[in-house]
């Protein structure tokens, strides 16, 4: 999935009223440790956390940043930087509510 796309999948979600965003990798959760630009392969790749996530509302941020410096390129998941073995394509982007938190997960395949 590429930065726009993204971007408009997770302003749907943040109009629903989605706060935190996290990785769902089957049926695992995660949160975004950080957000890599590989200036050589001209990807971006959010790596995995299993600490705390990111607010919608800053992720956006970095995301209006980013393609602001790089332009429209492919996001994928990774567990590392090192190890582009392990990155995965985004599915999709859902919506979810647990009690009062409301969330996105970035589905990945």
């Amino acid at each position: 999935m590429n930065l726009l796309t993204l971007k408009q999948k997770l302003e749907k979600g943040q109009s629903l009223g989605g706060e935190v965003i996290y990785i769902k990798d089957e049926s695992v959760l995660y949160g975004i440790e950080c957000i890599y630009e590989d200036q050589e392969n001209k990807v971006v790749t959010l790596l995995k956390s299993k600490e705390e996530s990111i607010k919608v509302n800053d992720f956006m941020k970095v995301i209006d940043k980013l393609y602001a410096n790089i332009g429209d390129r492919e996001v994928f998941i990774g567990n590392n930087e090192y190890v582009r073995e392990e990155i995965k394509e985004i599915k999709s982007v859902e919506f979810a509510q647990y009690e009062l938190l409301k969330m996105l997960f970035i589905n990945v395949g």
